[in-house]
């Protein structure tokens, strides 16, 4: 495994700051075993495609788009 870079709390979402698991790092983190965003700040849909892992995806951010969430649009 590789270290992470000095700093950066392990288990921890880089966005958000959340717990994440050391399994959910593994499995939808970047190379280096980091997540950029987690179920907190992030849909499943949008980790799935991975935003955990760092990489831009083609659904709406649900921080910044409107009516994500089930919410009504501001």
């Amino acid at each position: 495994m590789t270290p992470l870079s000095a700093g950066t709390p392990e288990n921890e979402c880089l966005h958000c700051g959340a717990h994440v698991t050391s399994r959910f790092c593994r499995v939808f983190g970047d190379e280096q075993r980091r997540a950029h965003r987690c179920t907190e700040c992030d849909t499943h849909i949008r980790i799935s495609k991975g935003s955990a892992a760092g990489l831009d995806v083609d659904v709406p951010d649900p921080e910044i788009a409107e009516g994500r969430h089930g919410g009504e649009p501001a």
